[in-house]
């Protein structure tokens, strides 16, 4: 059952007044001009959000219909079985925010910067896909608990009878609001210490923005040199359209979840 107190970040004893001011404040993270510049599917995931927001308040402003949904919640109802009745002729269903004290006007972020509501959601949803695609190439691979990654996974690659035997994979992922130097720096020790003496190390570093391809791989050099080591691979990723600057030692099997994306997106 979801949680309408914790979607607007309010204690369950919160008064109307406080719920009404929740609501505009995270209503307003996804609003259609907040997202335009996401591409469709992340849209599709921000207007799912500010529905649920939107049917929260509903049903935490009307005195009886939360009364009801409290119980629920307590008795701990599975999800989706409750909606709250249909308002009564005789009774009006609580109103819209009011229009006045509008949300302060935020300019429309640009293609090459997303607002941090545009952030979470093209994180969520890239994760997830790139979870999925994963799943679908490196079947069967080790699920791995490394601490500074979202995605972590050692391949177990099938014998074969008449072809050689794929390398072992160790793949981490992290998602970083902009590939650049900085996040080069941010994740390398980490990556460094995941190293395993039977699989190749495989980093995807994505994000919704990259710096220029000159400024990565001075990064990754700059990295190798502190370190004096080769280090992992690692492949700067754009989630906009699964674009990525491979290096020539990049494994197949990563290869092929990137173009998987990539093919998918068209």
């Amino acid at each position: 059952m979801k949680n309408y107190y914790d979607m607007l970040s309010v204690a369950r004893t919160a008064p109307a007044d406080e719920i009404k001011k929740a609501f505009r404040r995270e209503i307003a993270r996804y609003h259609p001009d907040k997202v335009q510049h996401l591409g469709s599917e992340f849209q599709e995931m921000a207007s799912g959000i500010a529905a649920d927001l939107t049917e929260a308040y509903r049903i935490l402003m009307d005195p009886e219909l939360r009364a009801r949904y409290d119980e629920d919640l307590s008795a701990g109802v599975a999800a989706g079985t409750v909606a709250g009745p249909s308002p009564s002729p005789s009774r009006q269903a609580p109103p819209s925010p009011p229009p006045e004290t509008p949300v302060d006007p935020v300019p429309p972020p640009t293609k090459r910067q997303p607002s941090a509501a545009g952030i979470d959601i093209v994180r969520k949803a890239s994760l997830s896909r790139l979870r999925d695609a994963i799943g679908e190439v490196l079947g069967g691979a080790e699920p791995l608990a490394i601490p500074g990654f979202d995605i972590a996974v050692t391949s177990n690659p099938k014998r074969g009878l008449f072809k050689k035997t794929e390398d072992r994979v160790r793949l981490l992922a992290k998602f970083v609001a902009e590939v650049d130097a900085e996040a080069v720096a941010s994740v390398w020790p980490s990556a460094a210490r995941a190293q395993a003496d039977d699989a190749t190390l495989c980093v995807l570093l994505v994000g919704p923005t990259l710096a220029p391809a000159r400024d990565l791989a001075s990064a990754v050099s700059e990295q190798r040199r502190k370190g004096r080591s080769t280090g992992p691979v690692l492949v700067p990723v754009d989630v906009r359209d699964w674009d990525a600057l491979f290096p020539p030692e990049t494994p197949a099997p990563v290869r092929t979840v990137l173009q998987r994306l990539k093919e998918q997106r068209r």
